[in-house]
């Protein structure tokens, strides 16, 4: 008896260590891990924002830490840490970092004259466009305008001009001011220092870069141009249509590596994370970056004479952020129907990198808030308690979107007002209401002419397609309302003699 009930709890303590054995071993995924409430933050903004797929990592100097995806690429197909995204001005400090690979193999230096690389250089004239450095480039201070970069930029189309081929539509900016003196951000100058890079190695751009920075930082996957970005079966990116998140956005700019049309998966853009942390240096000992050369890249431009501030280092926007990210590393970026982010807290030695299948001009604040928040969290802050919303956005599509339709109506009344017998009216009361239709039916048009001074359309329809669209229905059917109510006026004018 003694013996079974010995047998019997020797069987009960065996049981009750092993149930201990396998309860301690086992993954604890009840327990949040540390990055649960940056998890969670990103996919409520991604709710909030209707983005169809994200992915995201942070990031220390070995490599991510901690990384997620979530949502459907532009196929519908599960976005994974392999999908590759575009990485819009992301490409910026990628481009500032094969720069300085010139500049510390003395094949480039920092105040070499662009003119004495690109001999076609005339922005803004002779006087102007002989000031302009390798330096003013990088820090964005040659005196472009921001919207510059819209005349030399997102050209989709095949046979795309090559970077020193595009540069003689700059000759006729007005420059802001003298080299060094203004600050405006304008992908223009990194399209100018690609084709800088190709005078100086005889090479294409993309070619260089993957060479100096994308094969040493161990960014294999990495697409820059038209043919990796196929190699790699890159998806469409999203863009609104009148609120729906849309698969619309499958343009690259076969040039663009420079200045936005640099991409890769989520490893790629680590990638590039891990080697800004271990400041330049490569997982097996070598050197892309010197130590002065990250440095310099991260010191923030001053304007001279003024000696004010930029918030833009070479290729890097330098602070600029509320505490605890006043000391932060970043660049943000987007192309139409992709974004991206990337955050260096050098202090702690760790980064952030995001990627979103979605982006329009008109919900920027909204689109990019995910990354500003996560970034937050991870900085041991709180992300803002008023989120950007999409409301400007729906406001100006709808807006326009209802203008059309009261064109078309408009225009519909008239064809059924010519359809009638003519009538007699005062010619005063007719000369009021056809002034008044003819000033209605005008305001699209003239709209138009207004969005085109500050844009090209071509760019307009590329990166805001559906107010482009309602503009161009407004337009159009306002000015045939025009003219049906100038035929009215005049036939009613006849018929009343």
């Amino acid at each position: 008896m003694h013996s079974r009930l010995r047998h019997a709890a020797t069987k009960v303590a065996a049981m009750a260590f092993c149930l201990f054995v396998c309860v301690s071993l086992a993954p604890a995924h009840a327990q949040p891990g540390p990055y649960a409430q940056i998890d969670a933050y990103i996919r409520d903004r991604m709710k909030a924002t209707r983005t169809p797929g994200i992915s995201y990592a942070v990031v220390g100097p070995g490599g991510p830490v901690h990384q997620r995806s979530w949502g459907t690429d532009g196929r519908g197909e599960r976005v994974t840490a392999e999908t590759p995204f575009l990485w819009g001005s992301i490409a910026k400090p990628v481009a500032a970092t094969a720069v300085m690979t010139l500049v510390q193999s003395g094949r480039l230096r920092l105040d070499d004259r662009v003119v004495d690389h690109l001999p076609g250089f005339r922005f803004g004239g002779t006087s102007h466009a002989s000031k302009v450095t390798i330096r003013h480039l990088l820090a964005q201070t040659t005196g472009l305008p921001e919207p510059a970069g819209f005349e030399v930029t997102d050209c989709f189309r095949s046979g795309c001009p090559s970077p020193a081929e595009r540069i003689g539509a700059l000759d006729d900016v007005k420059p802001l001011g003298p080299p060094g003196t203004r600050y405006a951000y304008t992908s223009a100058n990194y399209l100018l220092l690609a084709a800088v890079v190709e005078a100086v190695t005889k090479r294409p751009f993309g070619d260089y870069l993957r060479q100096a920075v994308l094969g040493p930082a161990g960014m294999d996957g990495a697409v820059t141009d038209a043919a990796s970005a196929r190699r790699r079966n890159l998806p469409p990116g999203h863009q609104l249509l009148w609120g729906i998140p849309s698969a619309i956005a499958d343009g690259i700019d076969d040039q663009g590596a420079s200045y936005g049309y640099l991409g890769g998966d989520l490893g790629d853009l680590a990638a590039f994370a891990s080697l800004q942390l271990r400041r330049g240096k490569t997982v097996d000992g070598g050197t892309v970056l010197t130590s002065d050369s990250v440095r310099l890249m991260r010191e923030e431009g001053r304007l001279q004479p003024a000696g004010t501030g930029t918030g833009y280092g070479l290729g890097w926007r330098i602070g600029g952020l509320d505490a605890p990210l006043d000391t932060a590393v970043w660049h943000t970026g987007a192309t139409p129907g992709y974004s991206a982010m990337l955050f260096l807290l050098p202090q702690r030695n760790i980064a952030l990198v995001l990627q979103q299948n979605i982006y329009g001009l008109l919900h920027d604040g909204a689109v990019m808030e995910v990354g500003f928040g996560a970034v937050r969290l991870l900085a041991g802050g709180r992300p803002p308690a008023a989120q950007p919303s999409t409301s400007t956005y729906y406001a100006t599509v709808w807006g326009v979107s209802v203008l059309a339709l009261a064109m078309i109506l408009a225009a519909g009344r008239s064809v059924l007002l010519l359809r009638r017998p003519a009538a007699t009216a005062a010619r005063l009361r007719l000369a009021f209401v056809t002034a008044a239709w003819c000033v209605l039916g005008a305001l699209p048009g003239a709209g138009m002419v207004w969005l085109a001074e500050s844009m090209p359309l071509r760019q307009v329809r590329t990166w805001v397609p559906d107010a482009f669209l309602a503009f161009c229905v407004a337009a159009t059917a306002g000015a045939v309302t025009v003219v049906l109510r100038i035929m009215l006026a005049l036939r009613a004018g006849g018929h009343s003699r």
